[in-house]
């Protein structure tokens, strides 16, 4: 049995749109879907919400007959108001055709009524027509901490991935100047060099240059001292 309170609440907000089917405690306890067709429908034709969201056919209950057309015919006012208010709603439509969860059915037609309370929003019906689906269930749902938990976890994954990829960075920066340091040690050490070489260079022939002249003095000497001793021999002679 659905809670007295939980049927007053449907009563009131579907009673702010519609003046009929009649929202009697009896029909809300267990809603037939022929019920909920009168329902929905009179919302389109009262308020326009919904408008465009089914097909000509689908508009005649009696044309809904099977129990996928049935299913079929839920899932897309479920969708809608689900998308309308940013939550997946609780509501099964084959819970729902088989008498089943009249209180998640009743928790749709209360989300059915303030929704159409704000007139009609022909942007829900191109979502779902496009088959777009709510994202979360509704606080009645049994999914929604899970979602939440998924969402929490894609988050610390994200700041997982964002702080690696700092530290990476952060290493790579620290061997680029490492490595520039390097270069620029080697670099220094390569212009001292440079540097040194044409120095020792210098330095080199210089003292070749005043090994030859001490050579070339020497020669000199010899070569006098040759002179002096023929002069002498001749003047022997």
């Amino acid at each position: 049995m659905v809670d007295a309170a939980v049927i007053k609440k449907t009563q009131d907000s579907l009673g702010k749109v519609i003046k009929k089917p009649p929202l009697t405690e009896k029909l809300l306890s267990k809603p037939p879907f022929r019920y909920l067709h009168d329902i929905i429908s009179e919302v389109i034709k009262s308020t326009g919400f919904l408008e465009g969201l089914f097909e000509d056919h689908e508009k005649v209950s009696a044309n809904v007959k099977d129990k996928d057309q049935k299913i079929l015919f839920l899932q897309k006012a479920i969708d809608a108001v689900g998308l309308a208010i940013g939550a997946q709603l609780a509501a099964r439509p084959s819970k729902i055709i088989a008498g089943q969860e009249a209180d998640k059915t009743n928790e749709f037609l209360q989300y059915l009524g303030r929704c159409a309370a704000k007139g009609a929003d022909n942007e829900v019906v191109k979502r779902v027509k496009k088959g777009e689906k709510p994202g979360k269930k509704s606080e009645s749902g049994k999914d929604g901490n899970k979602t939440k938990e998924r969402r929490s976890k894609d988050k610390d994954g994200d700041r997982k991935a964002k702080a690696s990829k700092e530290r990476d960075s952060s290493k790579s920066k620290e061997r680029g100047s490492k490595e520039r340091s390097k270069e620029r040690v080697s670099g220094s050490s390569k212009e001292r060099g440079s540097k040194e070489r044409p120095e020792r260079s210098r330095r080199d022939r210089a003292k070749d240059d005043r090994k030859g002249k001490a050579q070339s003095k020497s020669s000199e000497k010899v070569a006098e001292k040759k002179d002096s001793s023929e002069e002498r021999r001749k003047e022997k002679e």
